[in-house]
């Protein structure tokens, strides 16, 4: 999740761009006026600031000076639209310009191309620098994580339909964009859709827009994703939830490489490649009669998946370290590692969250921990300290505590099922499905 900062003495602005980058996943911050903006960015570390040239108290152009030195990629947007003022942006800094009115679709690549950029330069001095057991962001020197970064490296030039099998947390994600930054795509679009988080109708507009009047609320045309990634990549992550209804016309985008909008006679053209994922089997799903066999058979021409954690955890201290270097930059700590007890409990622990669990795990210890080292008694996970029972105990230690994983975000979020599907990372279904296996009961 990206920190955005959007600085705009408009509120309409400010609300507009607030929605739809919190939509696309973002943590938006938002400033009124100069003055403002420079209290949060002494106060805060932001990914991309998003900045207006006129606002009361302290101008664009003054705040370009201190963002320049701060290193923060800065995009200007402003009403008074001129190459004259877009140069002298440029030269103050500012990355990229974006002149208002603009569309939600350009606000969000124009923030994706700027993520994608700085993925590309975090690769570029992890490799030069002493993060060298980092790929484009993925953490590990394991054999498993060497085998994973040759496979990407050999298909990523490869212009067919990959499909990335894995469990919730493994990163799924990060390969995606991995084989889209090495791909011939790379200087195009890389959108995420997660297909488990949208109802089935929201889900088809989505990918395939629609035309002004197809349904009631549409008041304007929508440029629908496919559309949006034209020449770049489409990561549809959890597919397997994806409504059989919009399995035919996935279908049909891979197959004919074309779609029609809701509401709509006109076919558009579909330039994209589509990387999908799944963490279920998904060639059991196909027997069982909830997967289009047709569309498995097209979007798996290469399978490569992902490995838990627990297969290898020689890269967990890496991915301490990573993960303490990150959240210590972010909330302007100074923690300096994990005691070797701790390390031999985080070693034992199963992970059933994977990746995803430990990064939540040592960001919270980051801003928790009171003094330096992280100590076993601080980690906020008794069972962790027993890890080495549920290494014996096999597959059933791990649905035990996959279980009790579930239990607990369920109760923190009220059993809001959709958000706790959401903060799992899973489709609301499997959700569903896991709560009536574990016998999961609300209190």
């Amino acid at each position: 999740m990206s920190k955005v900062l959007v600085a705009d003495d408009e509120p309409d602005t400010l609300d507009i761009c607030s929605k739809i980058l919190k939509k696309q996943g973002h943590q938006v911050f938002t400033a009124r006026d100069g003055l403002e903006t420079i209290k949060f960015l002494e106060g805060e570390t932001f990914d991309i600031l998003l900045l207006d040239l006129r606002m009361p108290g302290k101008g664009g152009m003054e705040i370009l000076d201190v963002t320049r030195e701060m290193g923060i990629d800065t995009i200007v947007i402003t009403a008074y639209a001129s190459i004259e003022t877009a140069v002298e942006a440029m030269k103050k800094g500012a990355l990229d310009y974006l002149a208002k009115p603009f569309t939600a679709q350009e606000l969000r690549l124009i923030v994706e191309k700027t993520l994608s950029r700085q993925r590309f330069l975090n690769t570029e001095k992890y490799l030069a620098g002493d993060e060298q057991d980092t790929f484009f962001e993925m953490v590990g020197s394991s054999p498993e994580m060497q085998g994973l970064y040759d496979t990407i490296e050999r298909i990523a030039t490869v212009d067919t339909n990959i499909l990335i099998e894995g469990e919730t947390g493994t990163g799924k994600e990060l390969v995606a964009r991995a084989i889209h930054l090495k791909s011939p795509r790379s200087n195009r679009p890389f959108i995420p859709v997660n297909c488990g988080a949208l109802p089935e109708n929201l889900l088809e507009t989505e990918l395939f827009g629609h035309i002004k009047g197809a349904f009631t609320g549409a008041v304007n045309s929508k440029q629908g994703l496919v559309e949006a990634s034209s020449g770049g990549t489409l990561f549809l992550d959890e597919v397997s939830e994806t409504p059989p209804a919009l399995q035919v016309k996935l279908l049909r985008v891979i197959q004919e490489k074309e779609f029609r909008p809701v509401g709509s006679t006109e076919v558009k053209r579909a330039d994209v490649r589509i990387i999908t994922a799944t963490n279920r089997n998904l060639a059991e799903e196909v027997r069982k009669g909830r997967f289009r066999e047709d569309l498995f058979y097209r979007i798996s021409v290469i399978a490569l998946r992902v490995p838990p954690l627990r297969d290898r955890r020689e890269d967990i201290p890496l991915l301490v370290h990573h993960f303490i270097k990150r959240y210590n930059q972010r909330y302007h700590r100074d923690i300096e590692g994990v005691t070797q007890d701790g390390m031999d409990a985080l070693m034992r622990y199963n992970w059933p969250g994977n990746i995803r669990e430990i990064e939540n795990l040592i960001e919270r210890m980051v801003i928790m921990e009171k003094g330096r080292i992280i100590s076993p008694k601080n980690l906020g996970l008794d069972f962790m300290v027993d890890g080495r029972k549920g290494m014996e105990d096999g597959v059933k230690s791990i649905k035990d505590m996959e279980k009790e994983h579930i239990e607990k975000v369920l109760k923190v979020t009220g059993w809001n099922r959709t958000r706790t599907a959401e903060i799992l990372g899973i489709g609301r279904r499997t959700l569903y499905e896991k709560i009536n296996t574990y016998g999961i009961k609300e209190d």
